[in-house]
């Protein structure tokens, strides 16, 4: 173990698996699974299924390395190591993948992914129209939708992310689990849940083809977010959203503060943004308190040394961090 904390394993996509505790029954492994290209995790849940956030494969980056080099795709990487950290015997397959928002550095390695471990379901904050709160650049759907099909012609499922609800993502065999668990959908396309029930609140302003261009989410602010809770462990991810609007913008557009309401004291999360200049703000900090910091970094400007000062000040947690 990396960390004392029994419900995480962290590793890196060139560290041996020799190097880490094989997941067991009854426990929890959350693998950050670093390429360089983009954000990736699989999580072993405590039955036995499988969950993938996430598989980016962004192109060339200056003064960017792949990882562990560029013999492979960062989705042939990405596979190649779950097939190496899966159980003998257990089925290559992944049980559900949530794609965090259609940018090329959270799905551009999907396929890949899938032609080596098919992808029982798929949740995507989008199907099947990919059309709120506009339309996705073709650019983008080009590479999507391909994935999307080969999904479902394989018998998979693909459906959209559901605001609020903790049961769109849940264990196959939860009655062999002993400990509480939950994934809660605690925001997707700006709806974030308010920590009662599964109520959710939108923090978009009413959308429209008259809606000026500044008043318009971004791919980024429209991620879907999810909080994890095993025992008394939590986990937090929640792709490119947003904390600390760029300077002259709405303040609609911090997600980070009403989520932060509604998932409370969080053990680890995952930096939003890659640690760019707009997560991490003082309400969010405050709120999860984390002694646990993940940053998916791909680029040199990742992370922004403001957003490092800020994972790192004590008033974000008190005692000694560890920041990966």
């Amino acid at each position: 173990m990396l960390l004392p904390l029994s419900a995480l394993v962290l590793a890196m996509a060139d560290v041996p698996v020799a190097a880490l505790p094989p997941w067991t029954p009854g426990t929890l492994d959350i693998h950050q699974i670093v390429t360089g290209r983009g954000n990736s995790a699989f999580l072993q849940l405590p039955d036995g299924s499988t969950l993938l956030v996430d598989a980016g494969a962004a192109g060339d980056i200056p003064y960017a390395d792949p990882k562990p080099d560029g013999s492979k795709r960062p989705g042939e990487w990405i596979a190649a190591y779950i097939n190496r950290v899966l159980p003998p015997g257990a089925p290559r397959r992944i049980d559900a993948a949530l794609v965090t928002h259609i940018h090329i550095d959270h799905m551009g390695g999907l396929d890949d992914v899938h032609a080596a471990l098919p992808i029982r379901r798929l949740i995507d904050r989008g199907f099947p129209g990919y059309d709120y709160p506009e339309p996705i650049p073709e650019a983008l759907m080009k590479i999507y939708r391909p994935f999307v099909d080969a999904v479902r012609a394989k018998g998979g499922v693909v459906e959209r992310a559901r605001a609020g609800a903790a049961d769109q993502i849940r264990l196959t065999n939860p009655g062999s689990v002993t400990a509480p668990f939950e994934i809660r959908v605690v925001a997707a396309n700006g709806d974030v849940w308010t920590g009662e029930g599964d109520k959710t609140a939108s923090k978009f302003p009413p959308q429209g083809p008259t809606v000026a261009v500044d008043d318009r989410p971004s791919e980024n602010e429209c991620s879907v977010a999810l909080r994890l809770r095993f025992g008394a462990f939590t986990y937090y991810t929640g792709g490119d959203l947003t904390g600390i609007p760029d300077p002259g913008m709405a303040a609609w557009r911090d997600l980070e503060t009403p989520i932060a309401r509604a998932i409370g004291p969080t053990d680890v999360r995952v930096m939003n943004h890659h640690g760019s200049i707009s997560p991490d703000n003082a309400a969010f900090l405050a709120a999860t308190r984390s002694r646990v910091v993940i940053i998916p970094a791909w680029s040199p400007t990742h992370p922004a040394p403001d957003a490092l000062k800020r994972a790192l000040a004590p008033t974000g947690y008190p005692g000694p961090q560890d920041v990966f």
